[in-house]
């Protein structure tokens, strides 16, 4: 059985993971994003803002995931304020882990992504 730390080493580890989020009528899709560890903890931000499908899905219905080995696995996404430092230490693990995709990262570090920095908890259960 997959474990809340299973989840956040698979986000650690893995290179593009696949957000699962719900739409109105409850259909789920999967959309392929980034995401980072900082200090033990998962993050995630939108490359094209607040106006991203899988963004906006994610901020109005419940039922968010992401696909892994071992199942889809539910979380709670929390908004990162902008002001927040986590911001910068965010920054730094995009870097670190994806500093090979130049292009993709740029657009990751801008104000319109900032805006969307979420940190990722793992509910303990299946989506």
């Amino acid at each position: 059985m997959a474990t809340d730390d299973d989840l956040t080493e698979f986000l650690r580890v893995t290179d593009v993971v696949r957000i699962v989020t719900t739409t109105r009528d409850g259909r789920t899709i999967a959309t392929p994003i980034w995401a980072v560890d900082v200090d033990g903890a998962s993050f995630i931000r939108s490359e094209y803002g607040h106006d991203a499908k899988w963004f906006r899905r994610a901020t109005r219905n419940p039922g968010v995931g992401f696909e892994t080995p071992a199942g889809i696995r539910a979380v709670e996404l929390q908004v990162i304020d902008g002001a927040d430092p986590l911001e910068a230490a965010v920054d730094e693990a995009l870097r670190a882990k994806y500093g090979h995709r130049r292009a993709s990262l740029a657009a990751m570090l801008t104000p319109l992504a900032h805006g969307t920095t979420q940190r990722v908890v793992p509910l303990g259960r299946p989506l």
